[in-house]
């Protein structure tokens, strides 16, 4: 009976009583139609290339992360180590946004790629909307097992927060000066790598994750720059 009832908590939508759960084929097709809505509404909302050339590789590497935990059949566990971690990552969001604000991140960022300033509203309520999405989105995943809303939770991990780690520190060694949102978007490359490691449980994929992330990244922001 015991045996039972521990296999059963590993594969069915967790209740009360349950810690883990796998994808369903349900939670991956509409996992990937969020998505490409996504990658979409990014691109329409992208002043010049801006969006383009960092939330869109953003998204594609968060699908590729939610096909692979469905394909292998990785357990997503609701556990102390994986759902605190996750909102620690999200505190050091607002401290990167604060910085960003207070250093002109919405006026150079889509300049440097030939697009207009995006104003103090649109930025700031963007970037709150997209932290409430966040935040809902792994409460629901983790504790009312809507595995499909893992999509907006991998998108947070692979660029909000290793992504950002990567195009900030780039920004900074290619211009060789500092770049808004520099200095707090360093502590992602603590709490990304190891958030996408709590994920995927294997330490291979995720450093392949993150490799493959950067040299997309890397060539896409280096590329598109306006000269």
């Amino acid at each position: 009976m015991s045996v039972t009832a521990e296999t059963t908590s590993t594969h069915t939508r967790p209740g009360a009583e349950r810690s883990s759960y796998r994808l369903s084929r349900r939670d991956f097709a509409i996992g990937t139609a969020i998505a490409v809505a996504m990658a979409v509404f990014f691109a329409i909302m992208s002043s010049g290339l801006s969006l383009i050339v960092t939330f869109v590789p953003g998204v594609a590497a968060a699908w590729l992360v939610f096909a692979v935990i469905y394909l292998r059949g990785i357990a997503l566990r609701t556990t102390e180590k994986l759902v605190p971690l996750f909102f620690i990552a999200l505190v050091i969001q607002f401290l990167h946004f604060a910085e960003e604000f207070n250093t002109g991140f919405a006026s150079q960022f889509p300049v440097l790629y030939g697009g207009d300033p995006y104003s103090a509203g649109f930025f700031v309520a963007f970037n709150m909307v997209s932290y409430a999405v966040f935040t809902l989105s792994a409460l629901l995943v983790f504790y009312r097992g809507a595995g499909f809303l893992l999509m907006p939770v991998l998108f947070y991990v692979m660029y909000g927060a290793i992504g950002n780690a990567i195009t900030h520190t780039w920004w900074v060694a290619n211009a060789g000066q500092y770049f808004p949102g520099f200095y707090t978007a360093q502590l992602y490359w603590i709490a990304g790598p190891l958030l996408l490691y709590r994920l995927l449980d294997s330490r291979r994929n995720t450093v392949a994750a993150i490799v493959v992330l950067a040299a997309v990244l890397v060539s896409t922001v280096t590329f598109f720059m306006a000269t």
